[in-house]
C-alpha cells in the first residue's frame, strides 16, 4: 500500500464524518491521481507479463517481475 492510499482512506473517513474541508481538494487530487497513476502502470505490467508469458520470453518477463516489484514497493515502475 502506498501512503497515498493510506491518505485517501483518512481523508474518506473525515468526509464521512463530515469533517473534509475544501483545503482537502489540492490534497485529495494528488492522492487519486497518484492512484491512477499506480492502477495504471499496475494494469500495463499486468498486460505486458501476460505477453510474454505467452510469447515464452522468459527475459522479458524476468524483467516485467523485477518492474512489477519496484511498483509495489515504491510506487512508480522502472520506464520500459
Amino acid at each position: 500500500m502506498l501512503p497515498a492510499h493510506l491518505r485517501l482512506a483518512e481523508m474518506y473517513h473525515m468526509h464521512k464524518a463530515g469533517r473534509l474541508s475544501n483545503e482537502h481538494g489540492a490534497e485529495l487530487l494528488q492522492c487519486l491521481a497518484v492512484n491512477a497513476r499506480y492502477c495504471w502502470d499496475t494494469l500495463k505490467l499486468q498486460q505486458l507479463t501476460r505477453v510474454a508469458m505467452a510469447t515464452h520470453d522468459d527475459e522479458w518477463l524476468t524483467e516485467l517481475h523485477t518492474r512489477e516489484e519496484a511498483l509495489r514497493l515504491t510506487g512508480r515502475a522502472p520506464t520500459l
